[in-house]
């Protein structure tokens, strides 16, 4: 390539790579008090789990009411609509055994349970999208989410009430060519420095590295 340089220890280029490059995005937020939500546990009753914490997946993008994401508004904008559904869980600790458990939270929309695990919001923007390459279909929707937890109320028939406040980047996506510098491929890393699941209380004992031999009197003042 004509873009090739010779530099102090190896060889710098220029490569074509093709990402996704950002044309438009904005913040947007969202708060939920008190959602309800039908938790799916595999066995027994919430009187038989202690609630540790939420988790939350990758937002996911959702057409809304079949509605195209894109609708043009003059050469240069459209107007965005779409739903964002961000997956949650609940993480519980079975009184039993102690053994954690992690189970679907499905919200409970006008007294029907949702089949899936998704809180959905409607999202309605004007963003840059010129009309020229959006009826190419050059442009795709695209957000990031974080969540955030106001709190948990357990309720009987193993339903919980969540207070959650989202967080959401909107974007729009295209895929394009880009001219980058390219200094090589990165070095292999060092090994991981995995520590053993299970370590025998006697091995450990009997290695003076791990367990040094004890003071066993008092030291004089």
């Amino acid at each position: 390539m004509d873009d090739r340089i010779n530099s102090t220890g190896g060889k710098r280029c220029v490569d074509c790579l093709v990402v996704k490059k950002v044309y438009d995005e904005c913040s947007k937020r969202s708060c939920f008090e008190n959602l309800p939500f039908q938790l799916m546990i595999p066995c027994g009753t919430m009187d038989d789990y202690t609630y540790l914490h939420t988790e939350f997946g990758k937002a996911q993008i959702e057409q809304y009411e079949n509605e195209p994401f894109f609708t043009e508004r003059g050469e240069d904008h459209a107007c965005l609509r779409m739903v964002v559904g961000v997956p949650i869980w609940v993480v519980l600790r079975r009184r039993s055994d102690r053994a954690t458990v992690r189970v679907a939270a499905h919200p409970i929309y006008n007294g029907s349970v949702q089949c899936d695990n998704l809180v959905r919001i409607p999202v309605r923007i004007t963003v840059y999208a010129p009309a020229c390459y959006l009826r190419q279909g050059r442009f795709t929707p695209y957000a990031e989410s974080f969540v955030e937890t106001g709190g948990i109320n357990m309720e009987g028939m193993n339903c919980a009430r969540l207070t959650l406040g989202f967080f959401f980047i909107i974007k729009v996506l295209s895929d394009v060519q880009l001219k980058v510098p390219n200094f090589g491929f990165c070095d292999v890393p060092p090994e991981c420095n995995e520590e053993p699941c299970d370590v025998n209380f006697c091995e450990a004992f009997l290695d003076e590295n791990i367990t040094p031999f004890p003071v066993f009197f008092p030291e004089d003042r």
